[in-house]
């Protein structure tokens, strides 16, 4: 393994020694400029979302399902985020990338909601939790119809985004009245 990792890094470095020379030396550097600037917003978004996932990944249950969902689906959205950046034609099929990464940064809202709990969590955080999650499947699903041109109406856009909004915000003060009270800790 740590040959692999010295292997990787000597690609990484090697890359961006290409890229700084490329970018110092071109005479019209603009597109190069977009491109290397899409991708490291992709890194940092997707990051994000994959280490959200990665908290999930030695939990029991379904939570290290979720959490290994998020992982994958962060990565195919990142590889693909590549394809759509780095060729001639940027961006030509923009509908399926920002689908790609509306799931992906709603599976990363789903494993903050996830993470932390233990399976003693009183009933009120399990149904706030679980409304949280309803309301981000419902969201990923909305968005995959609206991106295949089905008419879904911005009503059921608003009320799945008020069911999570309320849920996921609620959980941080369930947890102090639990604790508070001290029946979950």
């Amino acid at each position: 393994m740590r040959q692999l990792s010295r292997i990787v890094l000597a690609i990484l470095y090697g890359g961006g020694a290409v890229l700084l020379i490329l970018l110092v030396a071109k005479g019209n550097a603009d597109a190069l400029t977009a491109r290397v600037g899409y991708t490291a917003a992709s890194v940092i978004v997707l990051g994000l979302v994959a280490g959200a996932g990665a908290k999930l990944l030695y939990e029991s249950g379904p939570a290290s399902v979720w959490g290994y969902g998020t992982v994958l689906i962060a990565a195919v959205t990142f590889v693909l985020a590549m394809v759509e950046i780095w060729p001639d034609d940027p961006f030509p099929n923009r509908v399926r990338t920002m689908v790609m990464v509306a799931i992906s940064i709603l599976l990363g809202g789903g494993s903050l909601v996830l993470s932390g709990e233990d399976d003693g969590a009183n009933q009120a955080i399990r149904i706030a939790r679980g409304a949280a999650i309803v309301a981000l499947l419902a969201l990923g699903l909305l968005t995959v119809l609206i991106a295949s041109d089905v008419d879904v109406g911005a009503r059921w856009l608003g009320i799945a985004s008020t069911v999570f909004l309320v849920a996921a915000l609620s959980l941080p003060f369930l947890r102090l009245a639990d604790e508070e009270s001290g029946v979950g800790g």
